[in-house]
């Protein structure tokens, strides 16, 4: 494996721990932490994901800013980085969408006022394991 893909891997172990942690232990208090956790995991999936797809050029780095965007910008966004279509990579479009939605509300979570109760948070919790999911029957596993 790439020196590259190592570096995503082992973020990713970080992250799992993280996440494995936080719902034992309660998600509410780790409210900014772990949505930060998420989004930085989503990113290391989604490079993963296009290195192990041979789709982005070397050097190239994704920003969880791109998936702020909607649809046609990321794709475009994206574009400038890659060496094929991203649409020709098996499940880009329910990747990409799942990773829009770890991302939506990122800032507010982060930024905003306690959550009331850890609804949002587990629904980002379940938005990541579906997008290791998608990424998983596109180009194997990830980890």
């Amino acid at each position: 494996m790439a020196m590259q893909q190592e570096k995503h891997v082992s973020a990713l172990k970080e992250i799992n721990t993280y996440i494995d942690e936080s719902l034992r232990g309660g998600l509410l208090h780790r409210q900014r932490l772990l949505m930060t956790a998420l989004s930085l995991g989503m990113q290391h999936i989604i490079e993963l994901w296009l290195h192990k797809a041979r789709a982005i050029k070397p050097g190239a780095s994704v920003k969880h800013e791109f998936f702020k965007s909607e649809e046609r910008k990321l794709k475009l966004k994206l574009a400038g980085m890659l060496t094929k279509d991203v649409t020709s990579i098996k499940n880009a479009d329910p990747i990409l969408s799942i990773a829009r939605e770890i991302e939506r509300n990122r800032d507010d979570i982060i930024y905003g006022a306690p959550l009331s109760n850890d609804a949002v948070l587990r629904e980002k919790i379940d938005y990541f394991f579906e997008l290791k999911k998608a990424v998983k029957d596109s180009v194997g596993d990830v980890e």
